[in-house]
């Protein structure tokens, strides 16, 4: 088990996920020991791999960090590389971590599921569904199976200005004020990190082929979520509505998925809903 991106949140999670129960199994590379822009720093790193192997690729440079043609190019240039690697080199299963965001700015009242024509409107959203076209292609042609999961919002532990949720935790923990832009009424799903990380030791285990939503089914708005905190915190803090200043950007007012496709072929999967993981989520919360 190859894990690349290894020291961001989503894939130091899995990491620790897989080193829990199959420590002898697994290798963790982050961008530091493995430069995913170097096809020879992959070949070198990576010259190890055998063809009982899996690669988790968990490598992006985040929206969060820069969203730009620049930053497009490298997410690209790391799906090319790595697909010019197992050309080469031949897995038994590979993993992408994609995002929602190629759906783009979809029409409010649209289902979001898996039949809906991609529609990309910034360029992380775009290298992300470039990337997923370029290790299909590489996949087909190997006779590799390829498991790409689109994630909506992911939280837990590690979060640290990563998620909404984490934003919004330390906004009521810390300042005891949570400051909603607009009138908080935005509908977004949100995944605990825990239950990505048995998506994927499932997904693995079985060689799951094809692409998916990761959600819950159950979008929930900004006011719901600050609600959620109070009851499971069982203090108060000031909830302040301002106006959204970010109005000139279009962005989807809310975000509601047909999840009969995941829930269908991951059965044995009941992803925790709002209340239960930010309940989690504080109890492992470290200020």
């Amino acid at each position: 088990m190859i894990i690349l991106g290894a020291s961001g949140f989503i894939g130091s999670n899995i990491v620790k996920h897989y080193l829990s129960c199959c420590p002898d199994n697994v290798k963790g590379f982050s961008s530091q020991e493995c430069d995913m822009l170097s096809l020879k720093s992959i070949e070198n790193n990576l010259s190890f791999i055998k063809e009982d192997d899996v690669i988790i690729m968990a490598s992006a440079i985040t929206r969060l960090k820069e969203n730009s043609f620049e930053s497009m190019v490298k997410n690209i240039r790391m799906a090319e590389n790595i697909s010019s690697f197992i050309e080469n080199n031949k897995v038994a299963y590979m993993v992408f971590l994609s995002t929602v965001d190629i759906y783009g700015l979809i029409k409010q009242g649209t289902m979001i599921n898996e039949k809906l024509l991609p529609d990309p409107n910034d360029y992380y959203a775009m290298s992300k569904l470039s990337s997923e076209y370029i290790l299909k292609k590489m996949c087909h042609k190997r006779h590799i199976p390829l498991l790409i999961l689109r994630l909506s919002g992911v939280y837990g532990p590690g979060d640290a200005g990563k998620s909404t949720i984490n934003k919004l935790v330390e906004s009521a923990v810390i300042n005891k004020k949570v400051v909603i832009y607009g009138d908080g009424g935005d509908k977004r799903d949100f995944v605990y990190i825990e239950d990505l990380c048995n998506i994927l030791r499932i997904a693995v285990d079985h060689k799951i082929n094809g692409t998916f939503n990761v959600a819950t089914g159950k979008s929930s708005s900004i006011k719901e979520i600050v609600d959620v905190i109070k009851q499971s915190t069982g203090s108060e803090f000031l909830v302040e509505f301002k106006e959204d200043t970010n109005q000139h950007e279009e962005r989807v007012k809310d975000m509601v998925y047909d999840v009969s496709l995941f829930t269908s072929t991951f059965i044995d999967i009941k992803l925790k809903g709002i209340s239960e993981g930010v309940y989690r989520y504080l109890n492992a919360y470290k200020p």
